[in-house]
């Protein structure tokens, strides 16, 4: 017989407290992964930190390759409004879209977001991007971590007057978009989200510790379809995902990555383009860090046959991003300045091959079909806390956000030159 739901809170509740006492006593003597301060996958390649003013505590971004557009998401008040690590108090300040032109001026403007509903608070998580051809609009996907519920706010972007028309927000009442964190849109009227908890810590502050650290395979992936207004269709379509996190659509539509931060691993799941369902088996990469975000390299070509194979699995071009030190990034969320975590951006790659990294992206595995390339490496020292990372590969540029970094990581290099 199973556990009652009073034995199951019972031994979850007595757990987190354990784990608590044991992370009070053992902290202190957890000593920085061997990373070196700093090093790059190009041979040409420079790094320098940019708008440390202007940028911080920035969870995700997204590169719009069409445009040469950069649009980050910003939350000042995340040191005292967060979710999932450091304090929950209500946070007075708003987080902010600001738009980073890398591709030319080099500008860095804030989103001017129009229309937006003046009762919603705005403390933005993961974005995603989404454009149907050459030339035509773009739409922004924003995870907005409300301090009651948290939903998906829909917006149509204006480059030139750096504006972000708000269309609206998409939420289920806490069922099925209980606890989002990544989005990955596929149309303008449909995304899939990552849920990364199932005890929420508004709701459930010792247990939701205890889900995310004992790696408790309770988060989930949604398909939303809010095509006809206001009655958004909400199917769960994989699960069982301990802290999912970081979510892809690749380009050719084939496949669904997802991060699972708490256990190092991203999940590799084939999806049937006609009905946006995913498989019930998946792949695994098993990284060497805790994976935050996914992105892909969209100025790769989809027809090249080394980027995408015949049946239009990728074969390269996925980027993760995460730091391999948990209990340094718990730190710096409780004090920002008091400490720093390493930072990790690998790209995933299918079939094996060799990361001359000092620090390798992922873990050797007889089982796998994939392996990740180190891009980035750095103890902290140099750039903390990175927690997404986007690559123009066309263009020689790799620009890396931290969650409790100031500023954004710039990388330039020759697009003409081979990696390390």
């Amino acid at each position: 017989m199973g556990l009652s739901s009073a034995q199951a809170f019972t031994i979850i509740t007595a757990l987190s407290f354990l784990l608590l006492f044991l992370h009070k006593i053992l902290s202190p003597w957890v000593e920085l992964p061997r990373l070196p301060e700093q090093w790059l996958a190009f041979r040409s390649g420079l790094a320098w930190t940019i708008f440390k003013d202007r940028v911080v505590f920035s969870e995700d971004m997204v590169l719009d390759h069409e445009s040469g557009f950069a649009i980050i998401s910003s939350d000042p008040g995340r040191v005292s409004w967060n979710a999932l690590w450091g304090r929950s108090h209500a946070s007075q300040r708003h987080g902010q879209l600001l738009l980073y032109d890398y591709s030319g001026s080099g500008s860095l403007r804030e989103i001017d977001l129009v229309n937006f509903p003046t009762t919603s608070g705005f403390h933005p998580l993961g974005v995603g991007l989404y454009r149907e051809e050459e030339n035509s609009h773009a739409r922004l996907f924003v995870v907005n971590q409300g301090q009651d519920k948290s939903c998906v706010e829909v917006m149509d972007l204006d480059y030139e007057n750096a504006r972000a028309v708000h269309v609206c927000s998409v939420t289920d009442n806490n069922h099925t978009i209980r606890s989002p964190n990544s989005v990955s849109p596929v149309s303008y009227t449909s995304f899939y989200v990552t849920n990364d908890q199932c005890l929420i810590r508004r709701r459930h502050p010792f247990l939701s510790f205890t889900e995310r650290v004992l790696g408790l395979p309770l988060g989930w992936v949604t398909f939303v379809d809010f095509s006809i207004p206001y009655k958004p269709i909400c199917t769960i379509v994989a699960g069982g995902i301990p802290f999912a996190n970081g979510i892809l659509v690749t380009p050719t539509g084939k496949e669904v990555l997802v991060a699972s931060t708490s256990t190092d691993i991203v999940r590799i799941y084939e999806r049937d383009p006609e009905t946006d369902a995913l498989s019930r088996k998946y792949s695994s990469v098993y990284m060497t860090f805790h994976p935050e975000t996914l992105s892909f390299d969209r100025s790769l070509d989809k027809d090249d046959l080394t980027v995408f194979n015949s049946s239009g699995k990728f074969l390269r071009g996925v980027v993760a991003t995460g730091s391999p030190d948990a209990g340094r990034l718990f730190c710096m969320a409780k004090n920002p300045h008091g400490c720093v975590a390493p930072s990790v951006v690998a790209e995933i790659r299918r079939r094996n091959g060799p990361d001359l990294g000092p620090f390798p992206g992922s873990l050797f595995n007889l089982h796998t079909k994939y392996y990740a390339q180190t891009l980035f490496a750095d103890d902290g020292t140099f750039y903390p806390s990175s927690t997404s990372g986007d690559m123009d590969s066309k263009r020689g540029r790799l620009i890396v956000s931290g969650l409790y970094a100031d500023g954004l990581l710039n990388i330039i290099w020759d697009p003409k030159e081979t990696r390390h």
